[in-house]
């Protein structure tokens, strides 16, 4: 059985060095999730310039993303985005994203999703 590096019991054991190589605690990092809908199904090289134009922009903001895939041809898709660096997208990062996205003409809507724990969170 795994533990949960979150509980409370664990985190009063833990040194600060531990808790930043955990990534827990004051050291916690978050990501959002983000779900786009195209309007016309899109497939090869229109999905491909929209996503590097889009992986760009992050860039631009020190910002990462991840997923955006599916099965083609993808009139949705859905992806994770996090900082470069260690810590965690603020609010007006992801108001950005959303803003950068609802202006391209191939998206329908665009949606993020709340924080969530980047490391922790997913419960895989």
């Amino acid at each position: 059985m795994k533990r949960d590096p979150r509980s409370t019991s664990r985190m009063r054991r833990l040194k600060p060095r531990q808790r930043k190589k955990l990534r827990v605690g004051e050291f916690q990092e978050h990501c959002f999730d983000v779900e786009l809908v195209f309007h016309n199904p899109m497939r090869g090289e229109p999905y491909h310039d929209f996503i590097n134009d889009f992986f760009g922009a992050l860039e631009e903001r020190g910002l990462l993303g991840g997923g955006f895939g599916g099965r083609e041809p993808f009139s949705e898709t859905e992806g994770v985005i996090a900082r470069i660096e260690r810590g965690s997208p603020s609010e007006q990062d992801r108001e950005a994203v959303i803003a950068w996205l609802r202006a391209r003409p191939e998206v329908v809507d665009a949606r993020a999703k709340d924080f969530k724990d980047a490391w922790h969170g997913y419960g895989f």
